[in-house]
């Protein structure tokens, strides 16, 4: 090689080849990933500001899940109390008294439902709604980064 020969040699075409027919799906993955942040987030002020306080440390166990199709055909987010969900399904729809095992005998005394969650969704679906939209549009919008 002469002073004014240079060699570039490139590895892993396969890798990059493959790697780029893949980020169209990306993208979209990501998009609807954060389309559905976005839409969780007037359901979780609302259930913030409806979930009981009485009740312990529910609150605390707010939570959200964002899953996303493998093929990016769209998603969900779960909304709920994690492993005390079931504390707020009580409260939710009220429930009877119970005593403990091995007996588990009716005590005759029923708790009241107290609806928190059903209002919530209610009155935070069309923000929801406005928030996905929004959010989807946007990256619609952005599109694939020109450089």
């Amino acid at each position: 090689m002469s002073d004014y020969d240079f060699r570039i040699e490139i590895k892993g075409i396969e890798e990059t080849c493959e790697g780029l027919s893949e980020l169209p799906k990306r993208l979209v993955k990501h998009a609807f990933a954060k389309a559905l942040a976005a839409a969780s987030v007037p359901m979780v002020k609302a259930l913030e500001a409806r979930t009981p306080k009485h009740t312990g440390d529910l609150a605390e166990y707010l939570m959200t899940d964002i899953q996303v199709d493998a093929e990016g055909r769209g998603g969900r987010v779960d909304i709920g109390y994690g492993k005390e969900g079931y504390k707020a399904r009580l409260v939710e729809f009220g429930h009877r008294m119970v005593g403990h095992k091995p007996a588990k005998k009716d005590l005759g005394k029923a708790v009241q439902p107290h609806p928190f969650m059903r209002p919530a969704a209610a009155e935070s679906a069309e923000a929801s709604v406005e928030a996905f939209d929004e959010s989807i549009s946007g990256s619609v919008e952005e599109g694939i980064p020109r450089y």
